[in-house]
């Protein structure tokens, strides 16, 4: 079976650009970057599995600034290191599904759109295969194979295609389909304070 560019886009509806001192004066943007075991506008469905193991794949990559993405959607899963505005510093998996992580933002021109508040997206481009859906979610979809590689999570103003997940800030009070504020899910995912 062959490989594909798989791409999968989520509204920022709610973020915060916060200056955080403590780790040199860096702008940060915290969410939830996708979702598992749920369909998307693309008809797609990421099973959890998949992400686990797409996530722990990732921690070497991430602990080196090495999972990285741009401003706008490129159709390749190659990085133009000339258009990289962000590098992803934390990614997990919430107990929900939701996969919530960290962007720090090293692109004025990112940083301007969020101060001027934006509306931007966010898109995950792997590469993997899908084969027919056959569960209780639907007809006519399509589930991610376990192997899907993580390329980049980019950062997009009006994506073609998304799912809708919530994405918070650390005060909002209601997030992932709970009653928990986004700090204390962060809290409990990453098992620090930040």
């Amino acid at each position: 079976m062959k490989e594909s560019l798989l791409e999968d886009f989520n509204y920022i509806e709610n973020y915060e650009l916060s200056e955080d001192n403590k780790r040199g004066n860096k702008y940060f943007l915290r969410g939830v970057l996708s979702r598992a075991d749920v369909v998307n506008r693309n008809k797609r469905i990421y099973p959890r599995a998949v992400w686990e193991d797409c996530i722990r794949e990732a921690q070497p990559i991430i602990e080196n600034r090495g999972l990285v993405g741009e401003l706008d959607h490129p159709p390749t899963p190659k990085i133009n290191v000339e258009r990289i505005s962000h590098v992803v510093t934390k990614m997990a998996l919430a107990e929900d599904g939701a996969v919530i992580g960290e962007l720090e933002v090293i692109s004025s021109t990112l940083k301007e759109l969020m101060k001027a508040k934006i509306r931007l997206g966010v898109s995950t481009r792997g590469l993997g295969q899908v084969k027919p859906y056959n569960g209780p979610l639907g007809e006519g979809l399509v589930e991610v194979l376990p192997g899907y590689r993580l390329k980049a999570l980019d950062v997009v103003f009006d994506p073609s295609a998304g799912t809708f997940p919530d994405v918070v800030v650390e005060d909002t009070n209601i997030v992932l389909g709970s009653t928990k504020k986004f700090r204390e899910i962060w809290e409990e995912v990453f098992n620090k304070n930040d």
